[in-house]
């Protein structure tokens, strides 16, 4: 396919920008050379750009397989304001919508087409695919298609088959976490026709990397937040917890919300929303949050619980800093942690019967018979699922994992997360309808009025919007919308958080079922050395920094400002240190927590002993559980 337009001009036209950053030049150029590539940048380097930007330098379309549903749907957004006619695809959407964005594409109306790793095995999307006029396939979370990887998903595997429609189409794979195994092995899955990968290194020289052993955490993150200020994020392993911890930071006066993905669509967006406008200080959340939100001045990303990876750990601390400015990564742990940490792991791999037993649960919970169910879709809610059987729900939430990796079936998280409408009817008959009845044309005017283009396509709408156009309670909007439905006047597509399980296999007998043994132990003791490589970075004395990218194979030097390197410095420099205790207590009296807790002093193992020597020598006094300056006579 031969290139049509320059780069840079494209650049500066729809992005804004007069060059590129990183190793996004390299990337797009080899792209645009027709070359299979392998792209590794670091979180916030700009990896949507190098597919996006080579999509509008070539006749026809681009389709990019992406496993993250919120991040398409925010994609598409940011496209379509930049005039870029962008679509989604995912498993939440009906056949007649999917069908309606398909043939934009393969009559050319489509620039970039995002697609789930589950659609693209579909015969509906193959027999439009082996049509369409491709120009490039870009898969993103490229690390997910190797078991070596940290987040390993069986659906990738089915990437190379597009290969065969469009032998010639070049492959871009994009991640920003992958070991050298690991790059290995997305070239080999992605049958690369010759070698080519393109690694940009992970050092980032405005974030910090700390570590600290800790067992008050909350004592801790109150003074990193004085500290640093600004917003951040606070990770934690449970939903529970995201509650938990924002409530105890609420009632020592931080401004935090919890996140997690059971509370509804309309909350989990307004306490997003008022995060991004810096209305709220903290979010604290389960991992998930943050991937595709493009807000460049989190001052800090705090980890309360471990990570299960080194690689977990780089792309969620990615987030921090992407302005440029000084930002932290910030990890807090104690014994109990490392103790958790490999117990969780063993528990994510439960025995074969017990897996077993769960299959044959959830065959009977939604009444699919031996042999029968193959592609039959049910809601899911796992927790009511686990108490019906008196099955524990985290055991359950693993076996449901390894049947998913299994090929059995199928799980879509957050599968609707947008309302969608599509009219289809013509505007005489709309006008005829709604003469019979004269209820529903308040309600369809204000589609018509609101919306653009859901006459020809689904379109996004708003209930709460449309309840007040219309002086109607939500409730009365989605009830007049699914009865529109019924009378065939449009197709209604609701927002639903709720997630959906997929039979892929018609059910096994006992005596068929089977696992992989060799998959099933081959990642399990994969997960177990990933966790172990974590525990040996956050206890070990060595620069956090030059650990990080050592792991990934790059060469490095100390950083000279991760805690471990601040506090060689501190403990070389002890006067340095001293002076800068008293300029801090020149401010005003302050709590031995204060300089036990700041980052800027170091590990409290060095500071305390100082703080002690300095009250011995009567430098400085401590009163009413503050420490000042001694006053001279």
């Amino acid at each position: 396919m031969a290139q049509e337009k320059d780069p840079k001009e494209i650049l500066k036209k729809y992005w804004g920008y007069d060059s590129f950053r990183f190793n996004q030049e390299a990337i797009i150029s080899s792209v645009l050379s027709n070359k299979d590539t392998l792209a590794l940048l670091p979180t916030g380097a700009g990896k949507s750009l190098c597919y996006q930007l080579p999509a509008l330098c070539k006749s026809g379309i681009t389709i990019v397989v992406s496993p993250l549903v919120a991040l398409m749907i925010d994609q598409e957004k940011s496209l379509k304001e930049k005039g870029i006619n962008a679509r989604i695809i995912y498993s939440g959407l009906s056949n007649q919508n999917i069908e309606i964005v398909l043939n934009n594409c393969l009559y050319g109306k489509v620039k970039i087409l995002y697609i789930s790793p589950e659609r693209i095995s579909s015969k509906l999307f193959i027999s439009y695919f082996e049509k369409m006029k491709v120009n490039l396939i870009a898969v993103d979370e490229a690390h997910c298609i190797s078991k070596w990887g940290y987040d390993f998903r069986p659906s990738f595997l089915n990437i190379s088959d597009l290969r065969k429609y469009h032998p010639q189409v070049p492959i871009l794979a994009l991640t920003a976490t992958a070991t050298k195994e690991v790059v290995e092995d997305i070239q080999d899955k992605l049958l690369f026709k010759e070698r080519n990968s393109l690694t940009t290194s992970f050092e980032r020289e405005n974030l910090n990397y700390m570590v600290f052993e800790e067992s008050d955490k909350i004592t801790r993150i109150k003074t990193i937040v004085e500290t640093i200020g600004g917003t951040g994020l606070i990770y934690v392993r449970s939903r529970k917890k995201t509650v938990e911890i924002s409530q105890i930071l609420k009632s020592i006066g931080i401004n935090a919300e919890a996140y997690h993905a059971g509370l509804t669509t309309a909350i989990r967006n307004h306490r997003q929303q008022n995060w991004i406008e810096e209305k709220t200080d903290i979010m604290v959340a389960t991992t998930a949050f943050g991937m595709g939100i493009d807000k460049q001045n989190v001052s800090y990303v705090i980890h309360y619980d471990l990570p299960e990876s080194i690689e977990a750990y780089v792309q969620e601390v990615g987030r921090a800093g992407r302005n440029g400015k000084k930002a932290y990564g910030i990890l807090l742990y104690n014994a109990k942690d490392i103790e958790t940490l490999r117990k969780t792991i063993e528990s994510n791999f439960p025995e074969k019967k017990y897996i077993q037993n769960i299959y044959n649960a959830l065959c009977n919970y939604f009444k699919i018979a031996t042999s029968t169910g193959q592609d039959r879709k049910f809601d899911f809610d796992l927790l009511s699922f686990s108490q019906t059987y008196n099955f524990d729900s985290y055991l359950v939430f693993s076996s449901v994992r390894i049947l998913q990796n299994s090929g059995l079936i199928e799980v879509i998280e957050n599968r609707n997360p947008i309302s969608k409408v599509l009219i289809n009817v013509e505007r005489d008959t709309l006008f005829e309808f709604t003469n019979t009845y004269p209820q529903y044309f308040p309600l369809l005017e204000a589609l018509r009025r609101t919306y653009s283009g859901l006459m020809t396509e689904f379109t996004i709408i708003d209930e709460k919007k449309l309840a007040k156009l219309c002086y109607e309670s939500e409730e009365n909007i989605f009830k007049s919308l699914k009865k529109l439905e019924k009378y065939n006047i449009l197709f209604y597509e609701p927002k639903t958080s709720q997630p959906q399980l997929i039979f892929t296999q018609n059910r096994l007998s006992n005596d068929n079922f089977e696992l992989s043994q060799e998959f099933y132990y081959q990642i399990k003791e994969n997960n177990k050395k990933k966790a172990e490589q974590l525990i040996d970075y956050i206890t070990s004395d060595k620069c956090r920094e030059k650990q990080i990218l050592n792991y990934f194979d790059f060469e490095a030097r100390e950083c000279g400002k991760c805690d471990v390197c601040i506090s060689e410095k501190k403990y070389i420099g002890r006067e340095e240190t001293i002076d800068a205790i008293c300029k801090e207590l020149l401010q005003g009296p302050k709590t031995l927590q204060y300089f036990a807790n700041n980052i800027n002093f170091g590990s409290k193992e060095v500071v305390i002993p100082l703080i002690r020597e300095l009250l011995d020598e009567e430098v400085i006094i401590l009163e009413y559980g503050l420490l000042s300056l001694k006053k001279q006579n």
